[in-house]
């Protein structure tokens, strides 16, 4: 044991040589070759960048690892080995860069190394071959695309475990993962074959600066028949047929470029990011609440597209309910080419009066590449009850909203205009203060307080008539959310400055009746048209087309009402 560790440091003292090379130099696209780094004399293996080996090779496999000793007239040489499967990314000659590394704390540099690649048009085989299929090169961001990795094949291959590439540019779902590779006999060109779907998956184009799908590689390993060469004339060429060999390959599919369309415009203004075919609903798990008690209240958009690529509208909830940030889930449906499934959120609301409280419908434009338009899905409106809590909170003083805000108004009050009625004032009795009042109210003349009142209250409807074009415009163009309620709302609002009306719940039916005699047929036919397009528009997904101009055309409306009312 004394002479072993001798002879060990021995050897390892000596100096380290460190050679870099390949297995071949020239090869085709489908073909792979074997980088190695070998370092004799140290006992470690090397440390290298092979960064910029990826310019022109796919790392396949490795690093490797291997440990050789050898005897040799009494001296122990160690050699450690590293290798790397690499293949190349396109025909040409290509070139492994000169590579640096460190062994031991010292540092090597290589020499460049070149390799002649034949290309496809030099190597074509058709015995076996990857293809990407896809079901369009055009889409719309957000609209899927359905990619399926296929292996054809007439030769006895084996395929080695693969991954599919990554997708940027692309949101991805998962479709189709065999759990073994299965094939089938398809004829191609009058040429038999058997096909195996490799994958498929759902992808959905995201802003980027490019859309490429890219090509998957798998290594597989072919058996094919080794021509024995012999100068024998007598030989049999039939004895060949004994002879195999089996050799690595890389199929590759090839790269494939997607043409992003742009959307029509205008945009609608709820519109998030949904592309497909979709229905929206909403529903609680419960007909009543309680005061204090929550229940779920659920949205699900069902349909087929981009589902969970965007956002839900936000939604407007009765102050007298708090609602709590939703929860979302997706359900896809299987075995289906196209990306089906529910989106849904759920939420907690938990009602704190009591009393019939209504959740406002809920609506989303969506884009439909099938048909190339705009479309809206929305859902009805909830009324659920609530019914009076063993507990109800209050808000610490069991009064509603509004009566604590007038509530504080009084007390403000008080405290502004506080009056000391026990201290007596200098110069001027209390008694004298409400005789001196008191005198003033006798004289003056009920008549005269009718008339004053009277003429304020005209003043006061004078400059509401006056305004009311203006507040109905001001309203247009302040009014933010659906595009088609804002363009009602102000012209109820116009209206009703404009004929002092005493009620805002006016609709189509109600605004015939207040300007039949006012307005020529003509323009009243206008405005009720135009009304039944907000409604349409609020209420029926088919008025989506009018509302890029609804804005515009309620103003002139209202502008050509103001000047023809009588």
């Amino acid at each position: 044991m004394r002479n072993f560790g001798f002879i060990l440091a021995l050897s390892f003292s000596l100096a380290q040589t460190v050679q870099i090379s390949v297995d071949r130099s020239r090869l085709t696209e489908d073909e792979s070759i074997t980088l190695s780094i070998e370092v004799t004399g140290s006992q470690d293996f090397a440390r290298v960048d092979m960064s910029q080996v990826k310019k022109d090779f796919e790392i396949i496999s490795g690093p490797g690892q291997q440990t050789n000793i050898q005897w040799i007239n009494g001296s122990m040489t160690s050699t450690k080995t590293l290798t790397w499967t690499l293949s190349p990314k396109r025909g040409g000659t290509l070139s492994i860069p000169a590579l640096s590394g460190t062994v031991d704390g010292k540092s090597f540099r290589g020499k460049p190394i070149q390799i002649y690649v034949k290309n496809s048009a030099e190597s074509a085989d058709n015995s076996f071959f990857i293809v990407g299929e896809i079901d369009r090169n055009k889409a719309y961001l957000g609209e899927q695309i359905t990619l399926t990795y296929k292996l054809y094949k007439n030769a006895n291959i084996s395929i080695e475990p693969f991954q599919l590439p990554e997708f940027p540019g692309f949101w991805v779902e998962e479709l189709y993962t065999p759990q073994r590779v299965q094939y089938r006999n398809v004829t191609i060109k009058g040429v038999k074959y058997q096909v195996a779907n490799l994958g498929q998956v759902a992808l959905f184009p995201i802003p980027s600066e490019k859309h490429v799908i890219p090509s998957l590689k798998v290594k597989v390993q072919v058996e094919m028949r080794k021509q024995k060469r012999r100068k024998d004339p007598f030989f049999d060429p039939f004895f060949n047929s004994f002879f195999t060999e089996t050799k690595t390959k890389v199929l590759r599919s090839k790269e494939t470029k997607i043409e992003i369309q742009s959307f029509p415009e205008p945009r609608p203004f709820d519109f998030s990011g949904a592309v497909g075919s979709f229905k929206i609903l909403s529903q609680t798990d419960r007909d009543t609440a309680k005061v204090n008690e929550g229940f779920t209240f659920t949205i699900s958009m069902k349909g087929t597209g981009n589902l969970g690529l965007f956002s839900l509208p936000e939604i407007k909830f009765p102050e007298e309910l708090e609602a709590f940030p939703p929860t979302d889930k997706f359900e896809k449906d299987t075995f289906r080419d196209d990306l089906t499934g529910t989106q849904s959120w759920e939420y907690i609301l938990i009602p704190r009066t009591a009393g019939n409280l209504t959740i406002p419908r809920i609506q989303m434009s969506y884009f439909d590449p099938k048909v190339g338009r705009w479309q809206r899905t929305q859902t009805d409106p909830i009324e659920i009850p609530i019914l009076p809590g063993d507990t109800e909170l209050t808000h610490g003083s069991g009064l509603t909203k509004r009566e604590i805000e007038l509530i504080g108004q009084d007390i403000r009050f008080i405290h502004t205009d506080h009056v000391d009625f026990g201290a007596p004032k200098k110069g001027r009795s209390n008694t004298a203060i409400l005789l001196y009042l008191c005198s003033i109210l006798i004289f003056v003349s009920p008549t005269f307080i009718s008339k004053y009142t009277g003429h304020r209250l005209s003043t006061a409807e004078g400059r509401k008539i006056r305004s009311a074009l203006r507040s109905g415009l001001k309203e247009l163009k302040n009014g933010t959310g659906d595009p088609f309620e804002t363009a009602s709302r102000a012209f109820y609002i116009y209206l009703k400055d404009k004929l002092i009306l005493p009620s805002h719940n006016l609709d189509p039916a109600s605004v015939e009746t207040c300007l039949n005699n006012r307005l020529d047929p003509e323009s009243l036919e206008t405005i009720l048209t135009l009304l039944k397009a907000c409604d349409a528009g609020k209420y029926a997904p088919g008025g989506i087309e009018r509302e890029a101009t609804i804005l515009t055309d309620m103003a002139s409306v209202m502008k050509q009402t103001d000047r023809g009312i009588v």
